[in-house]
């Protein structure tokens, strides 16, 4: 039977407890499903955030933390990044990997940023925009918080354009993926969840305009592996209307 993915307050406590399920060996699942590329592409995203020592970040969705260290050593020792996720589990691991507490981890919600206005220089996220609820309140938050002229910047699944390399993708995504992930963890389904919630996503136009809708601007992406995976960049205006 094909994978329903979960909508509403059940997606949410689903997506939350699934995350910390699988917390332990999730940054292995990444390396053997991506062939160590996703490695590459979590470098591209902190490149693309312009960043200079000093700033201020917040790496949403931030998992076992790969984008938020990346992001601490943009800034430097003079600079603050912070790691959101709403997944225990997750943040857990992150810690681990940060034992001199380098980074600022937290608990919270991507569609409700505990941060002041105007007070972030640069946001990222790293394959969680199809893990929410509400995408465009993220967007809402993410604007608000961030200071004028600064980026958001997100990385995640796209669409292939191309037919036969779609088939390959898809084939790939669906069976191969999976399969790797229950090889893990036997029984977990939260490796069908994955697939699913991709085919869900919108595509990389479609994100863009998104972003465009909620107050973005100067909106591009990027496409790697034919599209398969995006990264998207977007700029607050530097003088935000009312």
């Amino acid at each position: 039977m094909e994978f329903q993915v979960p909508q509403g307050q059940e997606k949410y406590q689903y997506v939350q407890s699934k995350f910390t399920e699988i917390a332990q060996k999730y940054d292995l699942f990444n390396d053997l499903i991506t062939q160590g590329m996703h490695r590459y592409w979590k470098n591209k995203v902190v490149e693309a955030t312009g960043l200079k020592k000093g700033d201020k970040a917040l790496d949403l969705c931030c998992g076992t933390g790969d984008i938020t260290l990346r992001l601490k050593k943009k800034v430097g020792e003079e600079g603050v990044a912070f790691g959101m996720d709403f997944s225990i589990g997750m943040l857990q691991v992150s810690q681990t990997r940060d034992p001199q507490g380098t980074c600022r981890f937290l608990q919270g919600d991507a569609m409700k940023l505990p941060f002041a206005d105007q007070s972030l220089d640069a946001v990222t996220v790293g394959f969680g925009l199809r893990n929410l609820v509400a995408i465009g309140d993220c967007f809402d938050e993410v604007l608000r918080v961030l200071k004028p002229g600064g980026r958001f910047v997100s990385l995640d699944m796209g669409k292939v354009k191309l037919p036969l390399a779609n088939w390959v993708f898809s084939q790939y995504f669906h069976q191969v993926v999976p399969l790797v992930g229950k090889l893990l963890y036997p029984g977990q389904d939260m490796f069908d969840y994955f697939p699913a919630s991709a085919l869900v996503y919108p595509s990389q136009e479609a994100l863009a305009t998104m972003l465009e809708q909620h107050g973005f601007e100067k909106v591009r992406f990027t496409n790697y592996h034919l599209g398969s995976t995006v990264l998207h960049q977007a700029f607050k205006p530097p003088v935000c209307l009312p």
